[in-house]
């Protein structure tokens, strides 16, 4: 599956669609996933089928399948590797830095660029600097 391709109500439907793959596949009723969790049939309908709800439900809801440690990768920390440490100089990021680009999927981890407003440019150019 390609995420980056999908829309968020898509990635969010796929997920709805997987738990309720996941609870069928542990042979549990909606009737019970509602009363073990506390939330409404109609809270499960919408998790299930449109993907809609809190990320409060949807832990609730793969804690009352047995299937909490889908979200292990979410809680994990992941941890740089040595040659990312040697190349941050033994500093680990602390805080992230502003970037002009919108788009952060297609930001290049370590490569620093300088931007040139375009007045910049047509002064350099003018006076032939460039």
């Amino acid at each position: 599956m390609r995420l980056r391709t999908m829309s968020d109500e898509a990635i969010c439907g796929h997920i709805g669609e997987r738990v309720k793959k996941l609870r069928l596949e542990a042979n549990l009723t909606q009737g019970f996933v509602t009363e073990e969790t506390g939330i409404s049939r109609q809270t499960l309908i919408n998790l299930e089928t449109h993907g809609k709800g809190t990320l409060a439900t949807l832990v609730a809801v793969l804690r009352a399948i047995g299937a909490l440690d889908r979200l292990s990768s979410l809680t994990e920390e992941i941890r740089p590797s040595p040659i990312m440490v040697m190349q941050l100089g033994g500093r680990l990021r602390q805080r992230a830095s502003a970037t002009s680009q919108k788009d952060p999927a297609q930001r290049v981890v370590g490569v620093k660029s300088k931007l040139v407003s375009p007045k910049a440019v047509r002064k350099k150019t003018k006076g032939g600097d460039w």
